[in-house]
């Protein structure tokens, strides 16, 4: 979720479970920026933990988050989560992948 600091005090997080909102300044170059101003968790509608500096941190915050807290993984991002935890956290927990985000990971696997 991104949403520029300067337009909006808070972003709508009306029905969202889970999310990493980025905040954006005027001098961010993209809107895709692995190094935003900061970074905030939301969960179940509720900005839980706030101000994290990096990217990589607010994922790995959420992961703990949702373990520590039991939370099942948004049912339209299931799969995205368990290829997040499974392939590029290497959390696979001994299970096998499901064939399609076996795929995916062979596919990336493949590529120079």
């Amino acid at each position: 979720m991104h949403f520029q600091a300067e337009e909006v005090d808070r972003p709508d997080i009306t029905n969202t479970p889970v999310a990493i909102v980025s905040v954006v300044t005027e001098g961010t170059p993209s809107q895709v920026d692995l190094s935003p101003a900061s970074t905030a968790i939301l969960v179940e509608g509720d900005f839980v933990i706030s101000n994290i500096p990096r990217m990589a941190d607010s994922f790995a915050l959420l992961f703990g988050l949702m373990y520590v807290l039991h939370l099942d993984y948004p049912k339209k991002l299931i799969n995205t989560f368990t290829f997040i935890q499974k392939v590029l956290m290497g959390f696979d927990g001994g299970k096998p992948l499901k064939p399609c985000i076996l795929n995916l990971k062979n596919d990336l696997l493949l590529r120079e």
